[in-house]
């Protein structure tokens, strides 16, 4: 006989080993990644580097501090560059690949983010903090005397913050009593925390031969002036590297990005493409004649669907240095490749249990890879030009399986993906003659004796209508032990409860991902149903601004027939419904609770339930000004008329909120004033409140909590 099956539970978060940020090594013949797993005890998140040699089937573990990340190879393929927390901070660590010990890169600079080989193998790019004030500058006109004094001090223990082995005892005191002084328009960011006078630099240091030994190499400050510059891309002479960043004004105040080149010797600047909107992951091809990039061009405000962009230089690296300053490229250089298409182009659909990292724009070759969303299904696509056009042409993808990352290199692909059955692993991608995905070879197997003891949903994807006839996409998991045909051959004989997840964003989407918290319901003989509402990302550029200034309007009326959609199945005992969310989700939750006493309980996280109040205490101000539809001096009534706080005296379910007290995404205001009017009102509230989370809750032994409430709260109510 075998074991008897369990739920999941919230403690399993504990027992996953995730995979990710997949690299291909330049001849595509070796896979390095991260595989993540959590220490029982200590609940700390551990990292590692694991490489598999494809042409013999082997895998090894290059590296075992637990702090290791971002592998990146180096030209030749001998050596991988990695990012460790081994020496108290995020700094830069090579390894030979053929074998021996990691050594250490040292710089005064903690690094962020990935390093970035140069083409020859000789220098490693970074971005890392920098005090980046001209000498003339003050902090405000009018301040006192000392103050600029006082900002390099506090720019100096900020980035020595996260650097344990600094005299801390003193440092953190004085950071402690710090006078914060705010003259941005912008000027803080979630997961960031304050900027303070700091600004992103690019940076970039020489790699030796051999270990430096206790030697610090001088990093090289590429960029400066007083501007954040993205992650940069090298041109393939190494003359070169091209950034994102908004060098005209102050970027404060504006939604769009500037494309510039440094050279590398000199650092001078030059301004390549000055774009309508956003721009980012750039990627230089290695012809050296185009770069590619993801985008907008603004024309809905932050609610602009984004694009994939090629850039042809039209020989102006090689003109500046001949000729000077020629001018920027203009609109004729620029290639939308996926414009008048559903497609929303980076986007990838990822499990609620998994590792990020990794880009998802590569060249190979004249070949360009790309990833693109549409109908909540994410896709692998490549395109080159021919005859003046692209042709683009699908790879991979399906609507049943979620891709949330991939790697390209030398005509290897490798994709990690993930179903609602399965969570994520990485998989080779077997290519015919005509390039298209025909089979998938797994290269990791993480979770499988896990998934062997516990007990899943089966699920399917459906289809729907909203009451003015929009078509919607939902998903639905059954209870474990319970196949589809089984329950749809006997109706009426099946009365299950029915959990109601909504995703955040809102221009985000459910996928056929593996869900860890749908599950853990359908363990415990609950139906699970979520959807795509209006708002959501991947189904075209109308679907998703719509509700721009009308929030709980188009997208309630989805979610709700949503339910009714599923509720017409036969199976659900309608006096035992509940829902939840996070961030939009939550602003749903709370909005649908203001509006029907259809669900027996409701759990909302870090939710929006005063757009009146919350104006301007959001690290995005402009997706709220958009998104939200007005500003409070402008008009009030559009801000008011879709708060849930305006109708918190409608409310009759009981109600637990959840709440990161450093959320600067969605402030803990918006849940202490739902939660003080509810209480006013005498109806049930719970608050739950977790020390030092941003919006997201990244702590294990917190995401532990939050389920383990979660499903004690509804468990309750359906007892009841």
């Amino acid at each position: 006989m075998g074991t008897e099956k369990r739920p999941l539970n919230p403690e399993d978060i504990l027992s996953f080993t995730c995979v990710g940020d997949p690299q291909l090594s330049p001849d595509g013949n070796r896979l390095a990644y991260v595989r993540q797993t959590f220490d029982q005890d200590t609940h700390e998140s551990k990292t590692d580097i694991f490489v598999i040699d494809l042409t013999r089937g082997t895998k090894t573990q290059l590296t075992n501090s637990g702090k290791d990340r971002s592998p990146r190879w180096s030209p030749a393929g001998d050596r991988i560059a990695f990012v460790s927390s081994r020496s108290g901070r995020s700094q830069i660590w090579i390894i030979d690949v053929s074998g021996g010990e990691a050594w250490h890169l040292p710089t005064k600079e903690e690094v962020q983010g990935s390093p970035v080989w140069g083409p020859g193998g000789t220098r490693i790019f970074f971005n890392a903090s920098a005090f980046s004030k001209p000498d003339e500058w003050v902090p405000y006109p009018g301040s006192p005397e000392g103050d600029r004094q006082r900002a390099e001090e506090y720019a100096r223990r900020m980035l020595e913050s996260k650097d344990k082995n600094a005299q801390g005892k003193n440092r953190d005191e004085k950071k402690k009593n710090e006078v914060k002084v705010i003259t941005r328009l912008r000027y803080r960011f979630d997961g960031v925390g304050y900027f303070g006078d700091l600004r992103r630099q690019v940076f970039y240091v020489e790699v030796p031969d051999t270990p430096p030994g206790t030697t610090e190499p001088d990093a090289v400050q590429l960029t400066v002036g007083d501007f954040d510059h993205s992650p940069p891309s090298p041109s393939p002479d190494g003359k070169w590297i091209a950034v994102e960043a908004f060098r005209s004004g102050d970027a404060d105040y504006v939604t769009r990005s500037q494309v510039w080149v440094f050279n590398v010797e000199t650092r001078q600047p030059h301004l390549l493409y000055d774009a309508p909107g956003p721009v980012y992951n750039l990627q230089w091809s290695p012809d050296g004649r185009m770069i590619a990039f993801y985008g907008h061009d603004s024309a809905r405000g932050v609610s602009t669907k984004t694009d994939l962009y090629v850039a042809c230089l039209d020989g102006r690296p090689e003109s500046l240095s001949s000729e000077g300053k020629p001018a920027p490229l203009g609109r004729e250089n620029i290639h939308n490749l996926t414009q008048g298409t559903g497609l929303h182009a980076g986007m990838m659909v990822g499990s609620d249990i998994g590792f990020r990292g990794g880009s998802t724009l590569y060249w190979d070759g004249g070949k360009l890879y790309f990833c693109a969303s549409e109908r909540g299904a994410a896709y692998l696509y490549s395109t080159t030009p021919a005859q003046g056009r692209w042709d683009v042409q699908r790879l991979l993808g399906s609507a049943d399986v979620a891709i949330s990352a991939f790697s390209v290199s030398g005509g290897t692909v490798v994709v990690k993906q993930s179903t609602l059955l399965q969570p994520e692993n990485l998989f080779l991608v077997e290519t015919g003659d005509s390039h298209q995905g025909t089979a998938l070879e797994q290269l990791t197997f993480e979770n499988h004796e896990l998934m062997e003891q516990v007990e899943l949903g089966a699920w399917e994807k459906f289809s729907y209508k909203s009451p003015d006839g929009q078509e919607l996409d939902g998903w639905l998991i059954y209870p474990a032990g319970f196949e589809p045909s089984q329950v749809k051959a006997e109706p009426g004989k099946y009365s299950f409860p029915l959990v109601v997840p909504v995703h955040g964003g809102p221009h985000s989407a459910y996928g056929s991902a593996f869900m860890f918290h749908g599950q853990m319901f359908a363990g415990r003989g609950y139906a699970v149903a979520y959807f795509n509402p209006r708002g959501s990302a991947s189904y075209g550029q109308d679907f998703m601004d719509c509700i721009d200034g009308k929030w709980g309007d188009k997208d309630y009326l989805d979610v709700m027939s949503g339910v009714e959609a599923v509720v017409s199945k036969g199976f659900i005992d309608e006096s035992n419904m509940f829902i939840h969310g996070w961030s939009y989700g939550g602003y749903m939750t709370t909005w649908v609770v203001t509006q029907t006493g259809l669900f027996k309980a409701a759990c909302a996280g870090a939710p929006v339930t005063d757009m009146y109040a919350g104006y301007g205490t959001s690290d995005i101000l402009w997706a709220d000004e958009r998104e939200f539809g007005a500003k409070p001096w402008e008009d009030p009534q559009t801000l008011l008329k879709s708060s849930p706080l305006n109708f918190v005296a409608n409310v009759s379910t009981p109600i637990l909120l959840m709440h990161g007290e450093n959320d600067l995404r969605c402030p803990v205001l918006h849940t202490e004033e739902f939660y003080t009017g509810l209480k006013r009102l005498g109806k049930t509230a719970v608050m739950i409140r977790y020390p030092g989370e941003f919006h997201g809750l990244s702590k294990p032994v917190h995401r532990i909590d939050r389920h383990q409430r979660l499903l004690a709260w509804f468990e309750y109510y359906r007892s009841q």
